[in-house]
């Protein structure tokens, strides 16, 4: 195994053990009780057994007496087989899953803290869905960790301890013998387990890929239907799912070889065991009590030992396997990071100003923007125009911090937007996209969520506002009505309405549009046109348009090209001009813009 995979393998269980740690009264609790539990259970009881097989042995009873002669060995070896059978592996029990609960809340929640922390860029390259399975995996890995660390390991580990030191005067080559077969059973099994952990991780990757494509298949289902694509794609999960069967067999196969070679390891220990036995009472005088200790805590430990070599191994490797990739996200820190001592934000009147700004798309090979330099005064209303690539979106991008730039600043309000939390900020400005994306909650739920703490009465006040109401009350639970994964349920021009109406309740200084109406029909766009007006009402507004004629009524129209402000000015000023813009507006096909 590589060393890069041997790091990896120690991240995972160093991150486990880690949020263990947070709790140390569960975790110091379960230190001491599975071992008194495992003595008190499985070593005491044998001891007791073995005193009372001497006693029988050597005469040392009234005869016709049993109970007299053995009170007190029955009171407690039944005192102890109950304790430790009803009571201890109880609370042991108990401790154990309230503390996997706790840390199983504790991933999720970091998991999703810090997915939610990554940037756009991040998003984009990676599979939603692949990134819940991942999730999944990291949070019930940690059971099977927990799980065989606390039933195997730990009490694997008390099992030679309470043996030797119970037989170190009675057996002590026993216990010599028993120990260095321990060690080289417990080293062996790690090494001949690397082909198995490696083979386990790549199984792992292989089931989140899979799971990663059916996401996106499901997601995506009206164009695999429009597009009659149901047989490609087929064909491509069922190219997905051999190689994941592949794997499993593969897995299958390094599996049932080491545990052929750990069964013949057990058996040999088993019989050396009695070997061992017979040497003590015929060279060394030992008792029947000391051949019964040995048989019967060597067989306990050689169950153990397979046990681990079987299962607790093999659940480590899939645990580590299926965690990996996710530990390794955990391990990434986000590529745009809030400043570590925020200013509080003082973003209220929207002026905007980009100073010899820089940017350049992450892989790009030339700047989007160099030395761009841009105005925009409080409550100003700026069209954006341009042909595909010449900047548009990404200057809406680098305002809000969804990618960074490589040099100059953006200010609001003469604040450096990255003096202040990515939070901070991102709430001083409206963003409506193209596509909004719903929720797959209540239309009241999606409206709220630019102000959370909104009324009812104020959702629906909003809603009238923004051309919703109308069509909301039509619906069979109106606003409780739940809008499907990303608001499949609505028309475009519905989603879009419930996008305004959520970014009008948000009421923040700045809007940002980014072609809110170019794929919606005539009717849609003059209800959405006279919302977004009422949105504009009193704020700095910036609208991307392919559709020019959803910005002549703009206070100020810049039109980019290859990153550069070539023109600005009125609807009017810009025609007079004969520019660029002009040559745009004449060469519009049914109001779009031509690419």
């Amino acid at each position: 195994m590589s060393d890069k995979s041997t790091q990896l393998n120690k991240k995972v269980l160093r991150f486990y053990w880690e949020r263990a740690k947070a709790y140390p009264l569960m975790v110091t609790g379960l230190f001491v009780m599975v071992p008194a539990t495992i003595v008190i259970n499985q070593f005491l009881p044998p001891l007791i057994l073995a005193t009372v097989l001497k006693r029988l042995s050597t005469g040392d009873y009234i005869a016709n007496q049993p109970w007299q002669s053995f009170t007190d060995e029955i009171i407690l070896y039944t005192l102890l087989v109950l304790s430790g059978g009803l009571v201890l592996w109880r609370i042991v029990d108990r401790l154990v899953w309230i503390l996997e609960g706790n840390v199983q809340r504790d991933i999720a929640q970091i998991v999703f803290n810090h997915l939610t922390s990554q940037s756009a860029d991040f998003h984009a390259n990676h599979f939603s869905g692949s990134l819940v399975s991942q999730t999944n995996k990291a949070i019930t890995s940690y059971i099977r960790v927990a799980d065989t660390t606390w039933f195997s390991a730990l009490p694997l580990v008390t099992s030679l301890v309470a043996a030797s030191v119970i037989l170190l005067s009675r057996a002590p080559l026993f216990v010599l013998c028993l120990l260095l077969f321990a060690v080289f059973y417990v080293t062996t099994a790690f090494v001949v387990s690397r082909k198995v952990r490696r083979i386990s991780a790549d199984h792992a990757s292989a089931e989140s890929k899979q799971t990663g494509n059916l996401a996106d298949v499901i997601g995506n289902i009206m164009a695999v239907k429009s597009f009659a694509g149901e047989q490609n794609e087929n064909q491509a999960f069922s190219h997905a799912t051999t190689h994941t069967r592949s794997l499993l067999l593969k897995l299958m196969n390094a599996h049932q070889k080491q545990m052929a070679y750990f069964s013949g390891v057990s058996r040999t220990i088993s019989a050396m065991a009695l070997i061992l036995a017979i040497i003590s009472v015929v060279n060394f005088n030992a008792d029947i009590a000391v051949v019964f200790l040995i048989l019967n805590y060597t067989s306990n430990i050689v169950d153990q030992l397979f046990t681990f070599s079987n299962q607790s191994l093999r659940n480590y490797n899939r645990a580590i396997g299926d965690a990996r990739d996710m530990v390794e996200i955990l391990n990434q820190k986000p590529e745009i990071l809030d400043t570590a001592i925020p200013e509080k934000v003082r973003m209220n009147r929207g002026s905007i100003r980009l100073n010899e700004v820089t940017f350049t798309h992450k892989g790009a090979e030339s700047s989007i923007f160099t030395s761009l330099n841009l105005r925009i005064k409080p409550g100003e209303k700026v069209g954006l125009v341009g042909q595909s690539g010449s900047g548009k979106t990404s200057l809406t991008r680098i305002l809000l911090r969804f990618s960074e730039i490589d040099s100059g600043s953006i200010e609001i309000d003469g604040q450096n937007i990255t003096s202040v939390t990515q939070t901070d900020l991102r709430r001083a400005i409206s963003y409506v996209p193209q596509e909004p994306i719903l929720f797959h909650r209540t239309i009241a739920e999606n409206i709220a969520y630019g102000r959370p703490e909104a009324e009812p009465a104020e959702i629906e006040a909003i809603a009238r506002k923004a051309n919703a109401d109308e069509f909301i009350q039509t619906l069979q639970h109106g606003y409780d009505t739940v809008v499907g994964e990303r608001g499949i349920k609505l028309s475009g021009g519905q989603r879009q309405r419930i996008a305004i109406a959520r970014a009008m309740i948000k009421n923040a200084p700045i809007l940002v549009l980014d072609e809110a109406t170019s794929a919606l029909d005539s009717e849609s766009e003059e209800l959405i046109q006279d919302a977004l007006w009422k949105l504009m009402e009193g704020r700095t507004a910036i609208v991307i348009a392919h559709r020019l004629s959803t910005i002549q009524k703009m206070d100020r129209i810049i039109v980019l090209n290859k990153g550069k402000i070539v023109e600005e000015g009125s609807h009017k000023d810009l025609l007079y001009q004969k520019g660029i813009y002009a040559g745009l507006w004449n060469r519009q096909s049914g109001g779009f813009l031509e690419d």
